[in-house]
């Protein structure tokens, strides 16, 4: 019984010290994983006229030592801002520590006047990054005095919307050429008027109407052709300074008119019929200006699930199926909705 007295108290001993230590332990770890919460480490990239001087400026005013000192090396738990400027565009994109989502915002540079730039990538990156981290929210709710209004520029509240949007809308026109690779083969040429939306940074939805024709002399007189039609086309883009282009998937669908004209001979009749043609297709694009105005070049390659045939004396003279190619080249104006 002795023996089993002296056992005992050890294991009590035992189990009742080593769950402390290891809360101990627990509470270290925390206090030491919550010393980087909600701290910022701020890079600026190919932005001119001393804007990183200036947007760092800001952004520790509004932030204090939430933002990270230059020279340092950043943990990896930290949260990024990250500004990158590229022609009169500037991406500002808050992310990393421990949010899983990105925030971002484009803006227009040609937008603020002089000095007025840095001012509004720093205020652009102050929003995003409240968006982001609630430390950052605190830090600014802070600094409020209780009867001055939040300003806009930095209220958690205006966030930018994570949902898809239009980022620019564009409207132009374009002249075209189309044929048809089959014996046979139509082409034709004309214009078309077209409409595109660029949503977020990577993604294209665009959709146009066109009409173009030809006319082809033949022994019996002469055979012509229009062609009308609207396609729709969604893909994704990449975009410079001053060129860009993407890759789209769509369709095309309209409708084909053939004519014959005996042009007066004896025995001959000529008639006129409505086909309906199109199908699947994909467009490749490139595109070029300066400030809202855009020079395009596309190229559009389908194949028709539905046929129509212009005949003369039993041959076909005006194919409109199988598969087809067209080029356009025009101009657009741009409208952006960044802001």
């Amino acid at each position: 019984m002795k023996r089993r007295g002296r056992f005992w108290p050890g294991f009590v001993l035992v189990f009742a010290t080593s769950p402390a230590d290891g809360g101990r332990a627990a509470l270290a770890a925390d206090a030491r994983g919550s010393e980087s919460a909600g701290h910022v480490a701020l890079e600026v990239k190919a932005c001119a006229n001393g804007s990183e001087d200036a947007v760092r400026r800001i952004v520790g005013i509004e932030i204090g030592d939430l933002l990270h000192a230059i020279g340092q090396q950043v943990p990896a738990d930290f949260d990024r801002l990250t500004i990158r400027c590229a022609g009169n565009l500037a991406w500002v994109e808050a992310a990393g520590g421990a949010h899983a989502k990105a925030v971002e915002r484009t803006l227009r540079l040609d937008d603020f006047p002089g000095d007025a730039a840095p001012r509004a990538l720093a205020l652009a990156g102050i929003e995003v990054l409240a968006a982001l981290s609630p430390a950052v929210r605190k830090r600014l709710a802070d600094r409020q005095v209780p009867t001055t209004p939040r300003p806009a520029a930095i209220s958690p509240q205006r966030a930018p919307a994570p949902a898809l949007r239009a980022a620019s809308t564009q409207v132009g026109a374009a002249a075209l050429w189309r044929t048809f690779l089959v014996a046979g083969g139509m082409s034709v040429w004309g214009g078309k008027v077209e409409v595109e939306s660029r949503i977020g940074r990577w993604w294209n939805l665009g959709f146009d109407v066109e009409a173009a024709g030809t006319q082809r002399h033949v022994a019996l007189g002469a055979a012509s052709g229009l062609l009308f039609s609207g396609g729709a086309f969604v893909g994704a883009r990449a975009v410079g300074p001053r060129v860009g282009g993407a890759l789209a998937l769509g369709g095309r669908l309209g409708i084909a008119r053939l004519a014959g004209d005996a042009g007066g001979a004896a025995g001959v009749v000529g008639e006129r019929v409505l086909r309906p043609w199109g199908g699947p297709a994909a467009c490749a694009r490139v595109h070029g200006g300066l400030g809202p105005w855009e020079v395009a070049l596309a190229v559009e390659a389908g194949r028709s699930l539905l046929a129509a045939d212009g005949l003369a004396d039993n041959a076909t003279v005006l194919a409109v199926r199988g598969s087809w190619v067209a080029l356009s080249l025009g101009a657009a104006y741009r409208v952006d909705h960044s802001r």
